[in-house]
C-alpha cells in the first residue's frame, strides 16, 4: 500500500514515499534524486519578474506539477496582478501538460471565471480545501479535484469522496501522511487501504 501525498512543503525522509514537494519560484530549487516537485508563483509572493525563472524550472524533468498557483484576497498583491500571474501559470501547465495545484482564499468566483475563459486541458487540484459542501460541489461540477489535509469539513470531504475526486496531502504540517489517511478514512467510514487505492488510481490518472 502506497500513501500518495499530492502536496507538501516537507520533503519526505523516505525517498520511496510518493510525494509532490511544492517549491515557490522565489525559493532555491535543489531537487533531490528521485524526488517529485511542483514549482509555481504563490499569490503571497506575486511578482511578474519571476515568470522567466518559473518557466525555466517548470521544464525540469522532476517537476511534475505547476503551482502552487492561485488567488488570495488576504495577500498584499493586487488581485489584477494575481489573476495575470495565475493565468500565465494556467497556460504554462497546459503547454507542458502538467497538472496545476491551486491555492485559493476567498476568490472562488475569480478562479472559476479564469477557468471558464481559458478552458484549460490540464487537471486542476485545489489543495488544502476547507470549504463547505456546496462550494465543493460547485468546484467539482466545474471539473476540479480537491485535496484534503488534517483541517477540513467532513461534509465537503464526503461530497468529494462520493464524486471520486479526492486527494490527500500534508501541506506544511509535520504530521505523517499515514495519520492524515487514517483520519480521513475514519471520517469516511472506509479502510485506509480503500482510500489509498482510490487516491493511487487518481494520482496515476494525472500522468497518462
Amino acid at each position: 500500500m502506497r500513501l500518495y501525498d499530492v502536496h507538501t512543503h516537507r520533503p519526505p525522509a523516505d525517498l520511496t514515499t510518493p510525494a509532490v514537494v511544492s517549491i515557490d519560484a522565489s525559493e532555491p530549487f535543489e531537487p533531490r534524486p528521485g524526488g517529485c516537485y511542483a514549482v509555481g508563483i504563490h499569490p503571497w509572493h506575486a511578482a511578474a519578474d519571476r515568470l522567466p525563472l518559473l518557466r525555466l524550472r517548470a521544464a525540469h524533468p522532476q517537476v511534475v506539477m505547476i503551482g502552487e498557483a492561485g488567488l488570495d484576497r488576504l495577500a498584499e498583491a493586487p488581485m489584477s496582478l494575481q489573476i495575470e500571474l495565475f493565468e500565465a501559470q494556467v497556460r504554462l501547465a497546459d503547454e507542458l501538460r502538467k497538472p496545476l495545484i491551486i491555492h485559493c482564499v476567498r476568490a472562488w468566483g475569480e478562479l472559476l471565471d479564469v477557468r471558464k475563459r481559458l478552458r484549460p486541458d490540464s487537471p486542476w487540484i485545489v489543495h488544502g480545501f476547507r470549504g463547505k459542501s456546496p462550494l465543493a460541489t460547485q468546484l467539482l461540477d466545474a471539473g476540479l479535484s480537491l485535496s484534503f489535509g488534517l483541517l477540513h469539513r467532513p461534509d465537503a470531504l464526503r461530497t468529494t469522496w462520493d464524486r471520486r475526486r479526492l486527494f490527500v496531502e500534508t501541506d506544511d504540517s509535520p504530521t505523517p501522511i499515514v495519520e492524515v489517511y487514517e483520519r480521513i478514512a475514519g471520517e469516511l467510514h472506509v479502510s485506509v487501504e480503500s482510500l489509498a487505492h482510490d487516491v493511487e488510481k487518481r494520482f496515476a490518472a494525472l500522468f497518462p
